[in-house]
């Protein structure tokens, strides 16, 4: 886990969310993981669900950490763009 996963891992455990939404235990899961010195990477899906979980909570986060998950995911989908067969 990179130490912008962490802070955004952080950043997510402090939102409130509804009741029984996977979304909190996602959260939960993720800002454990980050409280390890040697914390395992993410999978790719993990860390989108992380950084679209950001972006969707944004009003509760603050607008630092809203711009780097932003610029995660722009610099994710320009990985993904590579030449199509």
């Amino acid at each position: 886990m990179t130490e912008n996963e962490k802070t955004l891992a952080r950043a997510l455990e402090r939102c409130t969310f509804f009741p029984g939404i996977a979304t909190k235990r996602f959260a939960k899961d993720m800002a454990a993981r980050a409280a390890l010195p040697d914390a395992p990477a993410l999978t790719p899906a993990q860390r989108r669900y992380l950084l679209t979980a950001i972006v969707r909570y944004r009003r509760q986060v603050e607008p630092g950490v809203v711009a780097l998950a932003e610029r995660e995911l722009q610099a994710d989908a320009l990985v993904g763009e590579g030449a199509q067969c």
